[in-house]
């Protein structure tokens, strides 16, 4: 497996690496919803925010994955 900082700065040029910081603010922005409905939003809210959380701790596994596998 290579190093994406050792291959030619083009080829670096994926989505993830395009998007990485825009996903980033996403992502964040999410958490606190979902923290937000989590501790604000009685028993419904407190499934989505839990669910919620579940789902993008998941994404930010595969999105880390996929990018240093060089998606």
């Amino acid at each position: 497996m290579t190093d994406p900082e050792d291959q030619d700065p083009a080829a670096l040029e994926t989505w993830t690496t395009k998007y990485r910081k825009p996903l980033g603010v996403a992502t964040g922005a999410l958490t606190m919803l979902c923290f937000w409905a989590l501790f604000n939003g009685g028993a419904v809210g407190a499934w989505i925010g839990i669910a919620g959380l579940v789902v993008l701790i998941a994404w930010v596994f595969v999105f880390r994955s996929l990018y240093r596998r060089g998606y």
